[in-house]
């Protein structure tokens, strides 16, 4: 990951003047802003220790933050909001009251995590999720205020805020319980022989690592074991922390300047090692496992329009035209061709991430690898 660089993301102080909202003091107050346009897979920390409102808006999505004793009902909450930031009008809200993770609630595009943190120091902070372009906005009550300036408002380096939190080693003993999430025509095989399809409940102790693979299931009945579906041959391990352990986690995974990382909101890949750490206290805890991380979805087709042309993979799925299927990332998979029902040839496939380089316009499809056969060749496109 990038370390975070202030001199590319400074934040806009700018000083206005504001009377017409009574759950305000009438003096002007602070209003700080940051367009997020970056998107790649770092997260940004701000200090709200003295702020009173805050929010971010990804897409048409607005999420506001207040303190958690905010006497105020959500409608008014909204209400204050708007009457800083006129460019609210047609978003749709959700409110975070105190510390917590919780994601924009836009309908469109992706959302984006917010995770607000409070420290035994009175140190607040509001991160959030760097991979989409967003607004990060707040009002500081206690603000120094003066006269609105009628030139360019001043762009300063603030300092980078990090919360004084010791490194402890990983406190291990607690227990919790997290989702496993799993992708379509995918299970999640534990080395304790349980096996996850998406969406259940699995309790873990905190500190402990859990290793797992990936598999695809057989289509025809959604299964594996040993007699349906394919086991991937890399090993993961899952690793559940504490959020003030996960903050020191993902803070050191940001400062990594090699790209081995990958920090979200609730969880930190190794892409090295092949470890995913997940942050047992948020909001809707889960393991996820993303594409180009621990899968990749695999398009088979054939040279020229030839029909009747057909894929298959033993134990996943019976030969198919145009056939488009979640592998795991690491394996080599068999596949087998058929031509008008009869066998043509097998051929090994490793599955790997796509770098996304010059290949595609669109940005989802940098998820998807294309095979191409050409039965004139000795091996695929």
């Amino acid at each position: 990951m990038k370390k975070i660089i202030t001199t590319v993301l400074a934040i806009v102080m700018i000083c206005t003047a504001f009377t017409g909202f009574s759950a305000f003091a009438e003096a002007a107050e602070l209003t700080y802003t940051d367009h997020l346009t970056y998107n790649n897979a770092e997260g940004y920390d701000y200090d709200i220790t003295t702020a009173e409102i805050a929010w971010a808006v990804q897409a048409n999505g607005a999420l506001i933050w207040v303190k958690a004793d905010d006497a105020r009902t959500d409608e008014e909450i909204i209400a204050a909001a708007k009457a800083i930031d006129n460019s609210l009008g047609h978003c749709t809200f959700a409110i975070l009251r105190g510390a917590g993770l919780a994601q924009t609630p836009n309908e469109n595009g992706s959302k984006a995590y917010v995770n607000v943190l409070e420290f035994d120091n009175g140190e607040r902070v509001l991160s959030i999720d760097g991979k989409y372009s967003h607004f990060v906005m707040g009002y500081d009550p206690n603000a120094t205020v003066t006269e609105p300036e009628t030139t360019e408002p001043e762009v300063y380096e603030p300092e980078v805020f990090e919360p004084e939190v010791e490194n402890d080693p990983i406190v291990t003993g607690d227990t919790a319980s997290i989702r496993i999430d799993v992708p379509q025509k995918m299970a999640v095989a534990f080395d304790d022989g349980t096996v996850y399809y998406g969406g259940e409940m699995k309790d873990v102790v905190v500190g402990q690592e859990y290793m797992f693979q990936m598999c695809s299931v057989n289509w025809e009945n959604g299964l594996y074991d040993e007699e349906n579906g394919l086991l991937g041959t890399v090993v993961y391990r899952m690793i559940p922390m504490h959020r003030t352990q996960f903050v020191m986690t993902a803070k050191e995974a940001r400062q990594d300047t090699t790209g081995r990382y990958i920090v979200k909101g609730i969880d930190v890949i190794d892409v090295i090692d092949k470890i995913i750490y997940v942050d047992v206290d948020a909001e809707g805890a889960h393991l996820e496992t993303d594409v180009n991380a621990f899968f990749m979805a695999y398009r088979f087709s054939f040279e020229g329009e030839n029909y009747d042309h057909k894929t298959g993979i033993d134990g996943v799925v019976a030969p198919t035209e145009s056939l488009s299927v979640n592998l795991p990332l690491g394996s080599t998979v068999t596949c087998n061709i058929f031509v008008e029902g009869e066998y043509v040839s097998t051929e090994n496939i490793f599955v790997q991430h796509n770098s996304g380089v010059g290949e595609y316009d669109d940005v989802y499809l940098t998820s998807v690898n294309d095979v191409v056969w050409n039965l004139n060749a000795e091996t695929a496109e």
